[in-house]
């Protein structure tokens, strides 16, 4: 049984709630300045997205999802937060 596609609304809650996350769940915690640093990306960019209030294009998605070491499916679409809990 497929599951349903998600909305573009629910892609955009998960992924600025994967970022906020995964920024938060390194060691040493990192502010969003230094994400955008690390990125090459206006500090607000970051902001904007831990937010939901903008959307990234295809590229900044993928290098997001290099950076922090998963997929571009995984940051659009899971919980990490909820799936990684569940491994530890």
């Amino acid at each position: 049984m497929r599951k349903a596609a998600l909305t573009e609304a629910q892609i955009q809650k998960h992924l600025a709630d994967n970022l906020s996350y995964l920024r938060q769940a390194k060691t040493p915690k990192l502010s969003q300045k230094a994400v955008a640093r690390i990125l090459n990306l206006p500090p607000k960019t970051i902001m904007n997205y831990e937010n939901a209030n903008s959307s990234p294009m295809a590229y900044a998605v993928l290098r997001l999802a290099v950076y922090y070491g998963c997929t571009m499916e995984e940051l659009l679409t899971k919980n990490l937060r909820k799936e990684r809990k569940n491994i530890t």
